[in-house]
């Protein structure tokens, strides 16, 4: 991880978070039921990457099954996201042909395709657990937000190919989708019990808030980041979209990065402010969660990404992330 990575935001963090601990042994239990670690150098891997405490941090009120339900979903996702790192990252059809079955569990409502491995079955287990109770709106909507981050890596997945480093505007767009963050702002709503109506969901204002939280998160973890992802000769990291534009270096390139989220936060308060005076009785309460939530979210991932062994003890880069193959199915392709 870069020594200088300073970055300030204008939000309290909430230090308080009473089933961190324990959440992190359920995670384990979980994972381990569901043949995702299955070796003693994964499990290993598993506790120093600290998935359970990045959600304790992110939803810091979170207890129980609501916690557990945002570990297991973001367990899921990191998973996914270091197979597809792996041999597969060039590759676009292999990458494809998982995310398809990945769309297939959500198309179907938590049924995985026949002979499925077993970080998609776990998916589908995760899908089930999302969808009840859910309205048809919300689960569609995260829905959605699933199949955008799908969709990004099958995107990286033929820049890659080609050795193409996006643009700026480009990367920024794609790294909305690839960074998970409007997703794990539905596991927010989730854990807390409590659903963003459609009229706020479309608003102007909360999809600015909402973009903001996605550009903090996605480009303080770019930062936290880039030895691992450079590691692997990836191309996807704001500090190598920046790096690769005229008469720029590394150091230039993180420094401008910096220079972008505290004033990211300003304007977050400043919307906070618009949204607070603009929006009616009906929409108060969710208003007021949904940026509590998108808060939380910035600060808990700051301190989680400042913290986590993932980013400063790498897996060497001649070794897959994962000993075992979660993704590995029990049928031919």
């Amino acid at each position: 991880m870069p020594q200088d990575t300073a970055f300030t935001l204008p939000f309290r963090l909430e230090t308080s978070r009473p089933d961190a601990d324990a959440a992190r042994h359920r995670s384990l239990r979980w994972s381990r039921r569901q043949g995702l670690v299955t070796n003693p150098v994964d499990e290993a891997r598993f506790l120093r990457w600290d998935i359970a405490g990045l959600m304790a941090a992110w939803c810091p009120r979170a207890v129980g099954d609501r916690l557990d339900l945002t570990v297991d979903a973001v367990v899921i996702a990191t998973f996914l996201d270091d197979h597809v790192d792996g041999p597969p990252a060039d590759q676009p059809d292999r990458v494809a042909a998982v995310c398809a079955d990945f769309a297939t569990v959500i198309a179907t409502g938590g049924q995985p395709p026949e002979g499925a491995g077993a970080l998609i079955r776990a998916f589908g287990d995760v899908w089930r657990r999302l969808a009840d109770g859910a309205s048809p709106a919300w689960l569609e909507r995260t829905g959605q937000h699933w199949q955008w981050y799908l969709d990004a890596y099958v995107q990286e997945a033929r820049n890659r190919a080609r050795r193409r480093v996006p643009t700026r505007a480009e990367y920024m767009d794609l790294r909305r989708r690839s960074g998970f963050v409007h997703a794990m702002i539905d596991l927010s709503q989730k854990a807390y019990g409590f659903e963003l109506p459609g009229r706020l969901a479309t608003d102007p204002v909360v999809r600015r808030m909402l973009d903001i939280t996605a550009d903090v998160v996605d480009t303080v973890n770019d930062v936290h980041s880039v030895e691992k992802e450079e590691s692997r000769g990836d191309l996807h990291n704001l500090v190598f979209v920046i790096e690769n534009e005229p008469g720029r270096d590394r150091a230039d390139s993180i420094r401008e990065i910096q220079g972008m989220v505290s004033p990211w936060g300003e304007e977050f308060l400043a919307l906070e402010r618009r949204l607070s005076s603009a929006v009616g009785l009906r929409d108060a309460d969710a208003a007021q969660r949904i940026t509590d939530c998108m808060r939380t979210a910035m600060s808990g991932y700051l301190e989680w990404s400042r913290t986590t062994r993932r980013y400063s003890h790498l897996v060497p880069a001649d070794e897959p992330a994962l000993v075992g193959d979660p993704v590995q199915p029990n049928r031919e392709r």
